[in-house]
């Protein structure tokens, strides 16, 4: 049914804590354009009614313009109010750790009998109580600023992420492994910068967690010092130690490799052999040669478009990628 929209409120039990102005706008020009498509869920709050989910859609066709649009409406209590807007939230991905940490946090202060424990709000909401558990670290445990900086998962899909922001993982491993609220706020700035690879990420935070002793700058420090590592396939290992992979390619690249450096190649611990970086070239998929597939481990040029294709799901050949051309340094 329509419903007047000057006869809807907001209501105090969504999760989210705040709304991308430019995700609300491109949500008000689809909502000019189309309408809204899935209508929004209201419950009867005396003569008005409230939202229940659907925040997001109520503020942007506003923001069009709109008289009335589309609700479904539920008789529904505070508690379920709460749990429709998580699940719903959650399931879209569109909430931050620290949201869903403090979400489930008010439930379980809000309605202790229902939700007496992490085990209870799991089988509630049917999500592995680890994960849970996580979520309310982050709410728990990390400094206001670091809390600030967390971004939902949609924000670091395809592994994009705005300067200044860190991802779940980060939030999550920072939450449950550094308590130090300094150590917090500087390992989280630094990799804010979105200078390191995820794996990187990971060896520089259980890194600040494990080695007290030393600052977080000395551990950066370090770090940046160290050579540059690629993670190779072990089928890849035997033809790059016997000469004949002489080339990868790659999505993206750390920094630190650069034409002349020495990186180490590795399947996970520890590196089995030292490259010398000889050249660096952008190149289109659709570019690629049979000297190239030979160089990326003694294939035809079909073989790895399927070697491609099963790393990364599909061969488009407008795809530009990293090509790093190497030698490796006999020990």
């Amino acid at each position: 049914m329509l419903l007047d929209i000057n006869k809807i409120d907001l209501n105090n039990k969504n999760p989210r804590s705040n709304i991308s102005d430019i995700e609300l706008d491109n949500l008000a020009d689809s909502i000019r354009q189309q309408g809204i498509i899935e209508p929004i869920v209201v419950r009867p709050n005396g003569a008005r009614y409230e939202i229940v989910v659907g925040e997001r859609r109520y503020n942007a066709a506003k923001k069009a313009g709109l008289d009335k649009i589309p609700v479904i409406i539920k008789e529904l209590n505070n508690t379920q109010v709460i749990e429709w807007n998580l699940v719903e939230n959650i399931q879209r991905e569109d909430l931050t750790d620290v949201d869903k940490g403090k979400t489930i946090l008010n439930m379980m202060e809000e309605y202790p009998e229902k939700y007496p424990n992490i085990t209870a709000v799991s089988k509630s909401l049917s999500i592995y109580p680890g994960r849970i558990s996580q979520w309310v670290a982050t709410a728990k445990n990390l400094t206001p600023e670091v809390q600030r900086m967390v971004v939902p998962p949609t924000a670091t899909g395809h592994g994009k992420r705005s300067a200044g922001k860190i991802s779940g993982y980060t939030a999550r491993v920072i939450a449950t492994k550094i308590k130090d609220p300094d150590r917090q706020i500087k390992v989280a700035k630094q990799l804010s910068e979105g200078k390191f690879t995820h794996r990187e990420e990971q060896k520089i935070l259980f890194s600040v967690a494990k080695e007290q002793e030393k600052s977080v700058d000395e551990i950066f420090k370090e770090f940046e010092q160290e050579p540059a590592e690629i993670p190779f396939r072990l089928s890849h290992m035997q033809p790059i130690l016997d000469g004949i992979k002489t080339q990868t390619s790659r999505k993206s690249i750390d920094p630190k490799i650069r034409e002349g450096t020495i990186i180490r190649a590795n399947l996970w611990q520890p590196a089995f052999a030292d490259l010398i970086v000889k050249k660096i070239e952008k190149k289109k998929l659709g570019d690629f040669t049979e000297k190239d597939a030979k160089r990326e481990g003694g294939y035809t040029l079909e073989e790895f478009k399927e070697v491609w294709k099963n790393l990364h799901g599909k061969w488009d050949p407008d795809e530009v990628v990293n090509v790093i051309i190497f030698d490796k340094i006999k020990r």
